[in-house]
């Protein structure tokens, strides 16, 4: 059975998840850069490293409600079509290995309401107690950046 490591995290009370392969890093919050005229779910950039990175609220790109502080909140350092970018979360909860039984694709009665292109899949953790939607960040972030 094919198995899948994941990295949980929250954004607001929803959890979410990633593949691991895609993730480099979990950073810490840092100051950011503010960019003229970008999109309200660009933040800014960083300086990683010597590399200037784009970063994302992935909140606002969502469509949740964000309140604006960021200091308590932690970057994922992700490859998203072979560039690097920071994803902004309220939390970095563990990292989970997954099979592939454990993962469902998302109801149809939402795909008629709801773009999914994005969603890879839903995760049922502890028989369904905890769900995780699974994020394609190349997806998502491939129309966005």
């Amino acid at each position: 059975m094919t198995e899948i490591q994941v990295v949980a995290f929250r954004l607001g009370n929803e959890e979410f998840c990633l593949e691991i392969s895609k993730v480099r890093e979990i950073k810490e919050m840092m100051p950011i850069t503010r960019v003229p005229n970008a999109p309200d779910f660009v933040e800014g950039v960083i300086n990683l490293r010597g590399q200037i990175t784009t970063v994302i609220n992935l909140k606002k790109l969502l469509g949740y409600y964000d309140e604006g502080d960021l200091s308590n909140k932690k970057i994922i350092i992700a490859e998203v079509n072979g560039e690097i970018v920071g994803v902004i979360v309220d939390a970095v909860s563990d990292v989970l290995t997954l099979t592939e039984d454990q993962i469902e694709q998302p109801p149809k009665t939402l795909a008629s309401k709801v773009d999914m292109r994005f969603i890879k899949g839903i995760a049922k953790i502890n028989n369904g107690e905890r769900l995780l939607i699974m994020l394609d960040l190349d997806k998502l972030l491939g129309e966005s950046i």
